[in-house]
């Protein structure tokens, strides 16, 4: 049986299993628990002011997350919290359709991008159990993590390089190449002038810079380096 604690100061609730330690956050579990209970409309599995930061609001989550599944919507694909509208169809339309995306995720308030080098480029699948939850599935693998559907800046289609979804506030990284006085790794990718990767030559610095910047450009050109 799971064993669940407090950790006021991280806010998270700490649940221990035969096994391990997982963690979920309060506001996690509060923004998780009031949008089933919206989607369901069935207010009372939504947070009090009471269950947040305490053991009542594990158990609130834990009973909004048993009546999703047990309801007609549990075969819809689920989203986080937070996720914009356009961002929920458009990975829906291309999870129907199989098409091969390129992810740039990052922050929705400053529409920086998290510069995300793996997990970005594939199909859309979904998870099974009772939230099923939209997958990211590299080429050659059977599954793939979770998509942070909340922090979805901008989706391109990867065959065509074309846009299907940007946020208002995205703006590609201002990114820029100089030489180092590194022997095996002469160039450098700088993001405001900080330097953020080392390459052995231009060619794989110039093929990161354009990936970083929304290109679709295959990870293996600049990867092992």
């Amino acid at each position: 049986m799971n064993t669940v604690t407090l950790n006021p100061e991280q806010q998270l609730y700490v649940i221990a299993f035969d096994g391990g330690v997982s963690c979920l956050g309060f506001d996690n579990a509060r923004a998780h628990a009031n949008q089933i209970a919206a989607g369901l409309g069935r207010p009372e599995l939504a947070f009090s002011a009471s269950d947040h930061a305490a053991l009542t609001g594990y158990a609130k989550y834990l009973q909004a997350t048993r009546a999703w599944s047990e309801s007609a919507l549990s075969g819809q694909t689920y989203f986080d919290p937070g996720t914009a509208p356009e961002v929920a169809r458009m990975l829906e339309s291309c999870r129907r359709a199989g098409s091969k995306v390129r992810l740039v995720l990052g922050d929705t308030t400053t529409g920086e991008s998290w510069l995300d080098e793996y997990d970005v480029v594939g199909t859309i699948g979904r998870s099974t159990g009772s939230l099923k939850v939209p997958l990211l599935i590299e080429d050659g693998e059977d599954g793939g993590g979770a998509i942070l559907t909340a922090c979805v800046l901008c989706i391109i289609d990867w065959r065509s390089g074309r846009t299907r979804y940007r946020h208002a506030a995205y703006q590609a990284p201002d990114l820029g190449i100089k030489p180092t006085d590194d022997a095996v790794h002469p160039w450098a990718v700088l993001l405001h002038d900080k330097e953020i990767a080392r390459f052995k030559d231009i060619g794989k610095a110039g093929a990161y810079l354009v990936f970083m910047r929304g290109e679709t450009v295959e990870p293996k050109i600049f990867r092992g380096t």
